[in-house]
Order: structure tokens, then sequence, then C-alpha cells
């Protein structure tokens, strides 16, 4: 079996990409309200790790589950450089794990739910934040909200010829945060057509250009 198809988590697995990707903004903030998602540890969290041939069986040892506490990214980075390289030629199928004075042992598949949680964990937190404020400040009228809801987090923000920058993003002007290159881009956007739409048959008086 190669490697791909041996660490691919199956689709339906919970916190594997196919599942990221089918999140709407009403799944995340269910997940978020309810601490439905892990606890990413601390750096350095990891103390070792070695891979093993043997495969794991256990369900806490291939899959993430959503009280669990996992590796942040940083920790999982020199695994997930190693991995394919055990497998091939250590005939790694598990790795073990010194996380405090705890040992674990990981399906290699369970890598990528881990990786996958912590790219989407701070996201999801931010949709869920947006469509709080939307909701709570009645942004829009009730029905909008409702389909709202049902945009998946990480679809791009519609109607922009240039910008594609999904919709968790917005969550960056809530609070005293910085705001993302995106979305000053998209409202840049959004400027320019605004202007141009109220001086329709005349030319823009500004150039749009993107940062990226």
């Amino acid at each position: 079996m190669s490697f791909s198809a041996y660490s691919a988590p199956h689709p339906q697995t919970r916190f594997s990409a196919e599942f990221f990707q089918h999140i709407t903004l009403a799944d995340g903030s269910h997940l978020v309200t309810n601490n439905f998602l892990p606890s990413i540890l601390p750096k350095d969290t990891v103390k070792k790790w070695l891979f093993t041939p043997a495969i794991p069986t256990t369900i806490s040892e291939i899959i993430v589950a959503s009280d669990e506490e996992i590796p942040c990214l940083d920790d999982m980075l020199p695994i997930t450089q190693a991995v394919e390289k055990a497998y091939v030629a250590e005939g790694a199928r598990s790795i073990c794990l010194q996380i405090g004075e705890k040992i674990v042992r990981y399906h290699l598949s369970k890598i990528w739910l881990i990786v996958g949680v912590n790219n989407h964990i701070y996201n999801l937190h931010a949709a869920s934040m947006l469509l709080a404020r939307v909701e709570s400040a009645s942004l829009l009228l009730p029905d909008l909200i409702q389909d709202l809801k049902l945009n998946r987090f990480s679809e791009p923000l519609a109607g922009f010829l240039v910008t594609q920058t999904p919709i968790y993003s917005l969550g960056c002007l809530l609070d005293e945060r910085w705001a993302m290159e995106d979305v000053l881009n998209a409202r840049a956007e959004l400027i320019y057509f605004r202007r141009a739409a109220d001086n329709l048959g005349e030319e823009p008086s500004f150039v749009f250009l993107p940062t990226a």
C-alpha cells in the first residue's frame, strides 16, 4: 500500500480535510460554542517521538476526539517532514510521542487529522464570532442571516472580481485585531465599484491595485 493511501484519513472521519470542506457557518458556531473542538497544547509539549512498525487498532489511536488535547503545529512540523521517509524506508505504521509525562501512539493518518485541526481551529473561532456579531447586532434581516448560516465558513466572499478571501477572514474586523490584507483588498475593491456605480459613464477617479 502506498504511503498516501495508508496515511490518508477516511473522508468521513471527523476533522479530515473533507470534514472541514463541508462545515457551514452554523456548523462552525455549533462546534465552537459547545466546545466540540480539541485543545491545542503549547509549543514544546512533545518531548520525544519515535516511529514504530505497529499498526494501531484502538479508536483513540486513529481518530481525534472532540475533547482531546493535541500537539500544536510547531511540534508536528518535524514529524510531518519525516513521516513519509519513515513509512517507506523503515516500515513505520505509527508514531509514539511523549506529551508531557504521557506516552501516546498515533496511527499515521491521525497526524494529518491533528494538522487539520491546527490549520482550521482559529478560523472556526473567527467564523463563530462573526456570526454571533451579525446575529446580536441584527446586521442582516432574519431570512438573510439564515441564508448566511448555510454558507461554508471557508467559502470565498461572493461578488468580488479580484479578491478571493474566505468568509471567516471577516472575523479580523471584530474587537482590536489586525485587519487581514485580503480583507482590506476586499474593502478597496468594494469602494472602487461603488464609486464606479455612482458615476456611470465616467472613468473611475482612482485605480484599484490589490496588494496580492
